[in-house]
């Protein structure tokens, strides 16, 4: 509904609706400024639903039995499949301006919007939600993202107590791309827990919801954001790549496809079939990549994430020169440790010719020149923390 009203309304009442809304947040923020502060009460936040670290860390308290009142703020309340322990509220609505006025910690994998005002006594956690980055980001890339962006960006670094990061090459990069001169806690990363252990509950559960069946194997196509939103990035022939991967690796495959959240409608561009199925409207990106042998993506970090967890990572890009001049990359794409491709044809080449002995021996070398730090422990470290601060 909400969606169709913006489609169907002038610019100028949409303009008018936002700073109305706005003014409305600020004032409920300072009235709810006035409420004591309690100190068991936690606020996790992720924009795009239940998920990334957040939701990891909150399962974690969950699991520990603490005595913390559990908040979880997100624009898709109705989508979350949280334990009865943690509380789901709609993004900016009253219940959630009031949790972020009264809590004593916010933990959270995005950044806040520039309304929002961090009270003494509270205390600020940020988990960022990207990993290891290929693509430059916030302080590294100021010309990209706006003057906008770059102040409350600025200003939700200056609020922040800790960072967690995953190791020394996102510990040197927060310090200079974030404006962060606060602590960082090398403890890992929360969402890379569950990769890391590789439970087959989730991967069960995945099979079953998706109807797989126990010899079909998952391989997942998750290309990144872009502003555009163009669907000339996409790969065209997906049934083509699932028969390649089958017939390479001598198992049944089957492809999910899984566009960025930003995305999503694109996902009607694509052709879908027995072997191809449609999984953007999953909110938990991780519970798939859990759930998979093999990720092709393009830009997105969570290559390398996938190469943590020893999954088999293939690169499509066939805008590579325009995106290297347009956002700008930490790496260039010839210097990763993964198969890549400009066009379709040459993608399934890489499958055909596979090595994997060589792959795992540059993923080996190159995860360990950035200092990773990924014990699957980083939830009960991040929650150690949390009740060292609420005193539990």
């Amino acid at each position: 509904m909400r969606e169709w009203i913006k489609r169907h309304t002038p610019k100028y009442f949409i303009s008018v609706y936002q700073r109305v809304r706005y003014l409305w947040i600020v004032l409920l923020f300072h009235i709810f400024h006035l409420f004591r502060i309690q100190n068991n009460r936690v606020v996790f936040c992720n924009v795009w639903g239940y998920g990334d670290n957040a939701k990891y860390i909150a399962e974690e308290m969950v699991l520990r039995k603490t005595k913390a009142e559990l908040i979880f703020i997100t624009n898709h309340p109705k989508l979350a499949c949280a334990p009865k322990e943690i509380k789901v509220v709609q993004t900016n609505s009253i219940a959630a301006i009031f949790a972020l006025a009264t809590a004593k910690v916010w933990v959270d994998s995005n950044r806040k919007e520039g309304y929002i005002r961090k009270r003494k006594g509270q205390f600020y956690i940020q988990t960022w939600h990207g990993g290891v980055p290929l693509k430059k980001i916030e302080g590294d890339c100021e010309e990209y993202l706006g003057e906008v962006y770059i102040r409350r960006a600025k200003w939700d670094s200056a609020m922040t107590d800790l960072y967690l990061s995953n190791g020394g090459f996102c510990t040197d990069m927060y310090r200079r791309a974030f404006w962060y001169t606060g602590e960082i806690l090398e403890c890992g990363t929360p969402r890379m827990d569950q990769l890391l252990k590789q439970k087959t509950v989730v991967k069960n559960q995945i099979r079953k919801q998706y109807g797989l069946s126990e010899k079909e194997r998952i391989a997942l196509y998750a290309p990144t954001y872009r502003n555009q939103k163009q669907a000339e990035y996409y790969l065209k022939d997906l049934s083509k790549i699932t028969d390649i991967l089958s017939n390479r690796f001598q198992v049944p495959f089957v492809l999910f496809v899984r566009l960025h959240p930003l995305c999503a409608e694109q996902s009607e561009t694509i052709s879908y079939g027995k072997t191809v199925k449609n999984v953007s409207a999953a909110r938990d990106f991780y519970e798939l990549l859990e759930a998979s042998d093999i990720l092709i993506t393009d830009y997105s970090n969570t290559m390398f994430e996938a190469a943590l967890a020893e999954k088999y990572v293939f690169l499509y890009i066939n805008d590579k020169k325009v995106y290297e001049q347009q956002r700008g990359l930490y790496f260039k794409i010839e210097e990763l440790p993964f198969p890549y491709a400009v066009t379709e044809e040459d993608l399934r080449k890489e499958i055909i010719n596979f090595n994997e002995e060589k792959y795992k021996r540059k993923i080996e070398q190159f995860l360990k020149e950035l200092r990773i730090k990924e014990t699957g422990k980083a939830s009960q470290i991040a929650t150690d923390r949390i009740l060292e601060i609420l005193n539990f």
